[in-house]
């Protein structure tokens, strides 16, 4: 495995990597404020995702990458043209190409950070940005407490003391990876003594917890403990994590049962929480039944990329069922290609778990890989703008990580740089033609057919936006 610390070298790749972290924290911030009043959160963090992946997408080819397996490559290429194969014959292709392009970002975006091997201070800036988002939202949910008592309003509702997401579950996709980078974070600055900083980074942590626990996240608990689990079975030697964890949850319950059932007990308060402890799927055994007949009846290529918003149903857009999704949209082929692909990279970081160099920073990338993985099977982690572009740069950080230090074919440099023009053209037209009519055109839609926010591709996920449901 190679060393996360190495010496970097200047070069003329600083100017591109410079204006990419430029781009890269407008996207961060965008869960942190709202620069456009006329577009959701949803939607804002959709832009600013277009733009990081249109940047990336040419970069790609021109920077440092990992050279990846050749049957890892025939797999992805195969898998490309099934993509496209089903764009073509898919009912609205227009709509299908948007997801194929978005997912190809996705992509090179993830091999654009695996050439981050040699640059340590890049990999760390990546790192300490997703902290420190996490670090600001622990702030305002703390802030948006004290402000029901100093404003004399004393509400506590849960689904109002947490802000850049429109929905709960939105934030907890992204904490399910956020906890284990601050995790790891807080672990590497005890090794290194800066105990202030370790012991900042393990109070926001254990604040994370307590909005967990206000906002009742199921899924959420489900991937960090299934991952956390699979971490001490593979290397026992990295239980540090595992353990600063759970000290941090408890820390969080501690906080939550001060600030939402002490506190309020003694000011004769009534909370506004989410049930945590409730049994049902929230409608889910239905979407996924409609996700398995769509897939059933298109089992080659499937709908098309994205057409499960094609067919309106009263609950939502998207099955919140990764493969279920994939089998609906892209066919049997696709779904067993992926997941193939998905297997093999666990298989390899499990293997680069168990050598004796593996630290912290390995365990928390595995972590927050496989607990986003696991909170797939039960929500849309692989539809929401802002929680599958964090994935795919901590994919990009593991490829860094755990592949060959050999640098990329010229192969595979010009198969990306041919993938970067669809990416560019098709992304790059949503982003001037569809971006400044979007408010109008969903709330004319919303008016017109009575539907509510589904959020897909846009904040108003059916497809398409010009005939009734």
């Amino acid at each position: 495995m190679k060393s996360f610390i190495t010496n970097e070298r200047p070069s003329q790749t600083a100017v591109p990597y410079t204006l990419l972290a430029l781009i890269f924290t407008s996207f961060c911030l965008s869960a942190i404020e709202t620069w456009h009043l006329e577009y959701g959160w949803h939607d804002q963090q959709r832009i600013y995702q277009l733009l990081l992946l249109c940047a990336c997408a040419p970069l790609a080819a021109l920077l440092p990458q990992a050279a990846l397996p050749r049957p890892a490559l025939l797999l992805l290429a195969g898998l490309l043209l099934l993509g496209l194969c089903s764009v073509a014959l898919a009912a609205w292709p227009e709509w299908a190409l948007k997801e194929w392009s978005r997912y190809a970002g996705l992509l090179l975006l993830a091999l654009l950070v695996s050439g981050l091997t040699a640059r340590p201070t890049w990999q760390n800036f990546i790192l300490w940005a997703m902290a420190a988002v996490g670090f600001i939202h622990a702030f305002q949910f703390l802030v948006y407490y004290l402000m029901a008592f100093v404003t004399g309003i004393r509400m506590l509702d849960a689904d109002i003391l947490f802000s850049g997401f429109s929905n709960p579950r939105f934030f907890g996709q992204f904490q399910v990876m956020l906890m284990p980078v601050m995790a790891l974070l807080a672990e590497r600055s005890r090794q290194q003594r800066r105990i202030a900083l370790a012991a900042l980074l393990g109070l926001a942590l254990a604040t994370q917890w307590c909005i967990a626990f206000t906002l009742g996240g199921r899924g959420l608990w489900l991937g960090l403990l299934a991952s956390h689990l699979a971490l001490l079975l593979i290397n026992r030697k990295l239980w540090r994590i595992l353990a600063l964890q759970a000290v941090a949850a408890l820390l969080g319950f501690l906080l939550f049962l001060l600030l939402f059932k002490l506190i309020p007990l003694w000011l004769g308060l009534d909370p506004i929480l989410r049930d945590s402890l409730r049994t049902s799927l929230s409608g889910r055994e239905r979407i996924w039944q409609w996700a398995w007949e769509m897939a059933l009846a298109n089992p080659w290529l499937g709908a098309g990329p994205m057409h499960y918003a094609a067919t309106y149903n009263p609950i939502a857009a998207h099955p919140h069922q990764v493969v279920l999704q994939w089998l609906a949209e892209w066919g049997f082929a696709a779904t067993l290609i992926t997941l193939a692909l998905g297997a093999w990279g666990l298989l390899h970081g499990a293997r680069c778990l168990r050598q004796a160099s593996a630290n912290e920073l390995d365990a928390g990338l595995w972590v927050a890989i496989v607990g986003a993985l696991v909170l797939a099977q039960v929500d849309g982690v692989f539809v929401m703008p802002y929680t599958e572009t964090w994935l795919a740069l901590l994919i990009g950080l593991a490829l860094a990580r755990w592949t060959s230090p050999m640098p990329a074919k010229a192969s595979q440099r010009i198969a990306l740089g041919i993938l970067a023009i669809p990416v560019v053209l098709v992304l790059g037209q949503v982003l001037v033609k569809e971006v400044p009519t979007l408010p109008q055109n969903q709330e004319t839609y919303m008016k017109e057919h009575h539907t509510g926010w589904t959020p897909r591709f846009w904040l108003q996920g059916w497809i398409p936006m010009d005939i009734a449901p």
